[in-house]
């Protein structure tokens, strides 16, 4: 099993509009040294970080990153399949610009969004357009050798592990599999539906989740899963209200969280 770390857990704004967070956000190449130093075998890299920067910007910081011995495992785009037509045109659109992400990073899996609503709250219309959007996104990237991981998401399609099914049932698209995180159910029953599609996994050790990593980690460990697994919020990155957030902090969390999910999962 691979533990990469997820530069969300880095942002200074961590709610809120794009563009606010977009703006307010430390730029990664700030503190790479630093984020080197946490053990963990890669990067799943939050689409905010990339967003606004130019072309030669974007060439510079995976050249950073390379050099501080660093690789980008997994790419974090914010698309949205569902909600509405136009919303789907967007995410096939900046689908585009990853299609040259990927290439710039060395990075063939992608973590998608769905969109809003909820399973429960799901039109017909809703599910239709995530079936032929999402098909055509896996289209769009045909033989480029890249796999979409879905997140399981509360308030979006797949945030149950019977509209997971479903959604991979419709697709039955080969490149299209589950980025699985707690649903908020026990985390063994969930895994004993989605597993057969599970290529990658989001944890966040930190106590704001009821659910804990460990649990998730011993239970894939028994499966014998030996894919990657994200620390997305780790300790100390969400501080408590009225506190501002501390990267070093957040830096240090994140060491010690994956030092500690490492020694679990043997």
């Amino acid at each position: 099993m691979k533990f990469l770390q997820g530069t969300i857990s880095y942002a200074d704004p961590k709610w809120g509009p794009r563009e606010k967070r977009v703006a307010e956000n430390t730029p990664l190449a700030d503190f790479l040294d630093e984020i080197a130093s946490v053990g963990a075998d890669g990067i799943e890299l939050w689409g905010y970080h990339l967003d606004g920067l130019g072309e030669a910007e974007v060439e510079a910081l995976a050249k950073d990153i390379a050099d501080s011995g660093q690789e980008v495992t997994v790419l974090s785009p914010y698309w949205d399949f569902s909600s509405s037509d136009e919303a789907v045109e967007r995410s096939l659109e900046d689908a585009g610009r990853y299609l040259a992400l990927k290439d710039v990073f060395g990075s063939r899996t992608i973590r998608v969004f769905v969109g809003a609503p909820g399973s429960a709250e799901a039109a017909p219309d809703n599910w239709e357009r995530a079936i032929n959007g999402l098909g055509r996104l896996a289209r769009m990237y045909d033989s480029a050798g890249v796999t979409f991981v879905v997140e399981t998401h509360n308030h979006q399609l797949p945030d149950t592990p019977r509209s997971c099914v479903r959604l991979m049932n419709e697709l039955n698209e080969p490149s299209i599999r589950i980025n699985y995180q707690n649903m908020g159910g026990a985390p063994a029953e969930e895994l004993d539906v989605v597993f057969p599609w599970v290529s990658h996994v989001h944890v966040s050790p930190h106590p704001k989740f009821a659910k804990t990593a460990d649990e998730v980690i011993a239970d894939l460990v028994g499966r014998g899963y030996d894919s990657t697994m994200t620390v997305e919020f780790c300790t100390d990155s969400l501080p408590e209200e009225g506190r501002e957030f501390d990267r070093a902090k957040a830096i240090a969390g994140m060491r010690a969280d994956i030092e500690h999910l490492r020694s679990i999962a043997g």
